[in-house]
């Protein structure tokens, strides 16, 4: 399996932690010779976006942008008119359900 799955939710941690987590997570993942990551942070629960997916997002997309990682898809963005979803898609078939539901929850990322 080229795929993993962090939940940041897990044990509903403060921000600061969840993002320490991910930073190991993702650092593992990448040791584990893992190609992507399904990243579970939730929506929160104020109906516009908790701080754990906003932060989390803000950080990938930085290491998207600096090389370190190779994709980062927002799971709302994440359907058949996305050229790096259908790309992800292609290459990892666990990634099929992801395509047909809107999921704000979580973010795929391409390691």
């Amino acid at each position: 399996m080229n795929i993993k799955e962090i939940n940041l939710e897990e044990g509903m941690p403060a921000c600061d932690e969840a993002m320490d987590r991910l930073k190991s997570e993702i650092k593992l993942a990448k040791q584990s010779k893992y190609k992507c990551v399904i990243l579970v942070h939730g929506y929160g629960s104020t109906g516009k976006g908790g701080a754990i997916r906003q932060k989390a997002r803000q950080w990938l997309n930085a290491q998207a942008r600096n090389g370190k990682i190779k994709a980062v898809v927002n799971g709302e963005d994440f359907n058949i008119l996305n050229s790096k979803a259908r790309e992800m898609k292609a290459k990892y078939i666990e990634l099929e359900p992801l395509l047909r539901v809107t999921n704000h929850g979580v973010t795929v990322v391409e390691l």
